[in-house]
């Protein structure tokens, strides 16, 4: 570098240098009056002004008692302080001068407030004793008055002072407090008794005290008020302005000049640009044509890079080969999926794949499709090098070149034998059941509809059977699911090893399997096959580590004598298996229409008593109860009958155990307790000596109603006395839960009901538990008085029976008397009570008050 050129950076550097230093000279001083200051000192006098107008106003609505509390004038007198500390920091961006002239300003207005604010705190201290004394004076001027009593009328001295000093008010007349200050010696001279000398002392206390202090209250508030802080304030603001004004005329020159600088470098910079941009627009193209090169070679690059990690990691199969179909490349997912590595496969034709399930027409329409279209998709099955044949989907495409010539196939492949056989296990779980593995219901109908197409064509016979294991809820609920699983297991292997291979074995849903036996040449045959069924289901099972035997029911229907479809076919095998179950289990029963009959029989019947309650189609009959010893009426019980308007009076034996399955006994044995009571009310009314009466409850309304809540609530209404109310249960039902039993039953013995068990000693009774039961009598069950009169155990069991009672304080009733030895057998070893047709029958409410109204 030569000397000249060395100089000319130099010059170049420090004139550069000295441009920076006056570009920032000027920019300093063109921004030194800051808005941000002004803004806030200007705000700081606003608000010192605003404080002292508030503070004054405070002491003024203090002195005049519009103000309570001297919290404003504490507030204000903090907001006046901290804003004179604010105003003492003057602006940075004034002059010298103006600010030493603010700064005397200031100094005088921070004074005056503060001599301000020793006066305030005089007049608080004032003003507070001033008001206090004020508040108290009425208060003690009326104990003054009362305790001088009538000698305050005598002397008026008293009173006008007083008037006076209220008179007083607010305002300070020197006249009127001197007289009251005289007043005020002259009644303290006064000579008192002790209690009106101490009234009058409190009273003249205060009263002093306002004389004294409210011409130095009034006095401050007017020193205060008269003080000249606002015309100071007034005055600072002025000046500040004029201050501030002069600050940015300052400022606004050296902006001037800072913008022709400013003018004179721009048009520099602007000439250098323009020659500096010429040089850069001939660079620039240069450049562009390299980096266009380079970029184009750089995607090609990362295409390639892509294509490759694509080809090598891909999990499908990828084979590329050349127009003659040889093999020139293949991926690792290839080499994966057919066990051939790549130097195996290269060079190869792809039918080295070949697994010889496609036939030549197969090969010869893909070609054809691949030609036309280029293109070409399909499931094939290949063969791996270890010779295992899988399934796959291959997508084949062909690749031209400019020509439109073909150079190569690139084929990729997936092997879906796992989706293969995902569908088998789907397909599977949408014909069979989870778990025994049989048949569905969906693949039933089509065994049973392919049965029914053989049997017409070839004139066979096809058989349904429908079989129900017995009591299979008892091992669910005792020993739980998973052995009532295993249980259906062992059952299916049983059955499957008894049939042939041409039947079906269907599980129809919990415990119930259906068996299509096709193909068959006489009935006989399918008799044969249930009864082998049966004898295979009803051995003996091993079972949570128990064993035992569970049977098994089978309904059987014949195509096509009992149904041409296979939905008449279940559903008469259904009716028939449901038959043998009433008729024992462990059993087969073919079906036959009388049990169609029936069963619509008992729907209808059902479908009736539901409604027969709304219809007012039931009514109670009352059998009357004898004292065995005088032969009176002792009581009687409510016996339900159903008057039905096509088939008459429907026998309780066969209405009651259908309400008792349909959910019906409920409301029916709540209709019978409110009906029994309102009877017994109208018996009442009409004068008759009415007797106790008896109803029976069911086992369900037992277990699922509040039967307390239910015998107080009809109670109640029917305004009837408990004593006349019995209740009948039987013992199978309070042996059930013995725990709640007695809990129920002792709710209703506070409630004063009597209480007797039915139907006593046919069920299985625990002589502990009955002891603890609050019952008052047993009846003993008809079938036990029937056999009285003939030799057998019938007859020793009854008098077993009352002697037990009677041994627990228990009254005993025989019910079903219907010959005289036995009511001379059952009187002669005590029973109390008979009840029967030897006696009376069931009989209508009219003609039973005829038996109330004769007492008999």
């Amino acid at each position: 570098m030569t000397n000249d050129l060395r100089r000319h950076w130099a010059m170049l550097a420090i004139g550069l240098l000295g441009l920076i230093l006056l570009l920032t000279w000027l920019f300093i001083q063109a921004d030194a009056v800051s808005p941000h200051a002004h803004y806030r000192y200007q705000a700081a006098l606003r608000s010192l002004r605003q404080a002292d107008v508030e503070l004054n106003a405070a002491v003024l609505a203090s002195r005049t008692g519009l103000l309570q509390n001297y919290d404003p004038m504490v507030r204000q007198l903090r907001v006046v302080r901290e804003h004179g500390r604010a105003i003492a920091a003057l602006p940075e961006f004034l002059s010298a001068g103006a600010r030493a002239a603010l700064r005397v300003k200031v100094d005088e207005l921070v004074a005056l407030q503060e001599e301000k604010a020793t006066m305030v705190d005089r007049f608080q201290r004032g003003n507070a004793v001033l008001r206090n004394s004020a508040d108290y004076f009425p208060q003690a001027a009326e104990q003054f008055l009362h305790a001088l009593g009538a000698a305050a009328h005598r002397d008026a001295d008293y009173g006008q002072f007083i008037r006076a000093l209220l008179a007083l008010g607010r305002a300070s007349d020197p006249e009127l407090i001197g007289r009251l200050r005289v007043q005020a010696d002259r009644l303290a001279a006064r000579a008192l008794p002790a209690r009106e000398r101490q009234s009058l002392d409190h009273l003249l206390l205060h009263a002093n005290a306002i004389i004294a202090r409210q011409p130095e209250v009034d006095g401050l508030a007017r020193e205060i008020l008269r003080l000249p802080t606002a015309l100071r304030h007034e005055e600072l603001s002025h000046l500040y302005a004029d201050a501030h004004e002069q600050s940015l005329a300052v400022a606004g020159r050296y902006r001037q000049l800072l913008y022709a600088v400013a003018v004179l470098l721009a048009f520099y910079l602007l000439w250098a640009y323009l020659r500096i941009e010429k040089d850069t627009r001939e660079l620039a193209a240069a450049h562009r044509a390299l980096v266009e090169r380079y970029e184009a070679q750089r995607r090609a690059e990362e295409r390639l890079r892509l294509y490759a990690t694509v080809f090598s990691n891909a999990s499908e199969g990828m084979t590329i080969t050349d127009a003659a179909s040889r093999i020139v490349a293949v991926n690792p997912a290839f080499c994966a999926i057919t066990g051939y590595s790549e130097g195996e496969a290269v060079g190869q034709n792809p039918a080295l794949l070949n697994s010889g399930r496609q036939d030549r027409d197969y090969y010869r329409r893909m070609w054809a499709e691949l030609a036309a279209t280029g293109t070409w998709r399909g499931e094939i099955w290949n063969r791996r090098k270890d010779g295992a044949v899988y399934p796959e989907w291959l997508s084949i495409t062909a690749v031209h070149d400019e020509q439109g010539r073909t150079t190569h196939y690139i084929g990729i492949f997936s092997d879906i034998t796992e989706r293969k056989e995902s569908e088998q296990r789907i397909h599977h779980l949408a014909h069979h059941d989870a778990l025994t593995g049989l048949p569905n219901r969906l693949l039933l109908d089509d065994r049973i509809e392919q049965a029914l197409l053989k049997s017409k064509r070839d004139g066979s016979i096809t058989a349904v059977l429908f079989l129900d294991l017995d009591r299979f809820k008892n091992i669910n609920e005792t020993l739980g699911h998973e052995v009532g699983d295993e249980l259906l297991v062992q059952a299916v292997k049983r059955a499957a090893a008894v049939l042939r291979e041409t039947d079906t074995l269907s599980r129809h849903g919990g415990d119930e399997f259906v068996v299509v036996l096709p193909e068959l040449d006489q009935p006989q045959d399918a008799t044969l096959a249930a009864r082998k069924l049966l004898q295979a289901l009803g051995q003996p099972y091993a079972l949570a580590g128990h064993q035992l035997t569970v049977t098994a029911s089978i309904g059987l229907a014949l195509h096509p004598d009992d149904g041409a479809t296979a939905s008449a076919l279940l559903r008469n095998a259904e009716t028939a298996m449901y038959r043998a179950k009433e008729e024992g289990r462990n059993t087969l029963r073919y079906y036959s229409a009388d049990m169609n009959f029936a069963s619509l029989g008992e729907l209808l019947l059902e479908t009736h008593l539901r409604s027969a309650l709304d219809r007012g189609e039931l009514l109670l009959h009352y059998q009357p109860k004898i004292d065995a010893r005088s032969g009176r009426l002792v009581g009687a019980e409510a016996l339900m009958r159903w008057n039905h308007p096509q088939q008459g009076m429907v026998s309780p034996a066969l209405f009651i155990p259908l309400a008792e399955e349909c959910g019906l006994i409920n409301p029916l044995g709540e209709w019978a307790l409110h009906t029994v009571c309102a009877q017994q009310r109208k018996w009442l009314d009409a004068g008759l000596a009415v007797v106790p009466v008896a109803v029976n409850v069911s086992a369900r309304q037992f277990t699922h109603q509040d039967v307390p809540a239910l015998v107080a609530a009809a109670l109640a209404q029917s305004r009837l006395s408990p004593e006349l109310l019995e209740l009948e249960l039987t013992e199978s039902l309070l042996m059930h839960n013995a725990e709640h039993a007695a809990a129920v039953l002792g709710n209703l013995r506070g409630m004063r009901i009597s209480l007797a068990i039915d139907d006593f000693g046919t069920g299985y009774s625990s002589l502990s538990y009955l002891k603890r039961l609050p019952v008052q009598a047993l009846k003993i069950d008809k079938s036990f008085v029937q056999d009285i009169g003939a030799d057998g155990e019938a007859v020793k069991l009854a008098a077993a029976i009352i002697a037990l009672a009677h041994s627990m304080d228990l009254h005993v009733i025989a019910e079903g008397v219907e010959t005289e030895a036995q009511r001379e057998y059952l009187a002669r070893h005590g029973c109390d009570q008979f009840q029967g047709y030897y006696f009376d029958r069931p009989m209508p409410a009219e003609e039973f008050a005829l038996r109330l109204a004769l007492g008999q």
